[in-house]
């Protein structure tokens, strides 16, 4: 029974992220060759699930419609109210900036959504560089840059800046490989170079956000088959009053849920698959998050709102053409 409630999860989730907003219904129908009642019967599986999608007619055409998870402590309140701080923050990971396979594009046009929220705060959990992996042989094909010099002054030089934003950041595994082969750190190059650019700590950082506690984890390895495993994991490790209101963990997919009352996003990357996750069977989600939360005076969240945002294999480089622009 277990294994197939496993099942039915990943394949309810791999049709859940081709389900796109105002898709048209006969697409997907056409793709995956379902008949209308079986696509009913898997909206219903998606509910179950906890993944809210529905049928709307839009312009006399049938489309679907997400719903994103809204996480309300209590329905009652006003989060149009004074005692409440409204937050809304951008959350990246994975740029890896140097490979192949990055979206320069894809980060810019993440950027500029931002701007046009109004959102000043961003958020990046770790492996800004793709890194020097004297391991992998093959690491150097897939790459455009190679040593620390080039990799670091790319960031410094190309990473977005916008007016008002300012990005907090850690560096996760890919980016330490610098640091183990000559110990040069590429947080010294950005913070240094980039006053938009604030380094919080390698692998893991916490932070406070007006009061709210976030925690930003890059942590090392692959994801398990379950989504929610590892970070669960990771939540039940942390004592009661040591736990932050929202974990953010890079380097895996892309999937939110709430335990022990820890708001946990996995994020996903902004980068292609790469020949490696190729060669080792990995998945690769690309996309970011924008959070919506409202919160009391102490920090506690009253109102969550997570927005999924991801890309297709149309909107990645090799297809738009050479991504340099800055």
């Amino acid at each position: 029974m277990e294994e197939t409630k496993k099942i039915d999860y990943i394949y309810v989730n791999k049709m859940y992220r081709y389900m796109k907003n105002d898709m048209q219904i006969e697409t997907f129908m056409d793709k995956f060759h379902f008949s209308y009642s079986e696509l009913i019967g898997l909206i219903e599986l998606c509910k179950i699930y906890g993944k809210e999608i529905n049928i709307e007619n839009k312009n006399n055409i049938l489309v679907f419609k997400k719903s994103t998870p809204k996480i309300i402590n209590n329905t009652k309140i006003d989060i149009n109210s004074d005692e409440l701080t409204h937050t809304e923050i951008g959350v990246v990971s994975d740029t890896h900036f140097g490979n192949i396979h990055q979206q320069l594009h894809l980060v810019n046009y993440f950027y500029e959504e931002a701007y046009n929220r109004g959102i000043t705060t961003m958020l990046h959990c770790g492996d800004i560089v793709d890194g020097n992996y004297p391991n992998r042989p093959e690491q150097p094909r897939q790459q455009f840059l190679h040593n620390f010099d080039e990799q670091a002054s790319y960031v410094v030089d190309m990473y977005p800046k916008v007016k008002d934003i300012t990005t907090y950041y850690i560096l996760g595994s890919h980016d330490e490989t610098h640091y183990k082969n000559g110990g040069a750190t590429v947080n010294e190059w950005v913070s240094r170079c980039r006053d938009d650019m604030i380094y919080l700590g390698q692998d893991t950082a916490v932070t406070n956000i007006n009061g709210i506690k976030f925690v930003m984890d890059h942590p090392g390895g692959g994801s398990s088959q379950s989504l929610s495993y590892k970070p669960q994991k990771r939540i039940e490790i942390l004592e009661s009053g040591h736990k932050p209101k929202v974990l953010l963990i890079g380097h895996y997919k892309s999937y939110f849920f709430v335990y022990r009352n820890v708001r946990c996003i996995e994020v996903p990357s902004l980068c292609s698959k790469t020949q490696f996750q190729q060669k080792q069977g990995l998945s690769n989600i690309v996309g970011g998050y924008f959070l919506d939360i409202y919160s009391d005076s102490k920090g506690n969240i009253v109102y969550f709102e997570p927005e999924e945002i991801l890309f297709e294999q149309k909107d990645f480089w090799d297809e738009c053409g050479k991504d340099s622009k800055k």
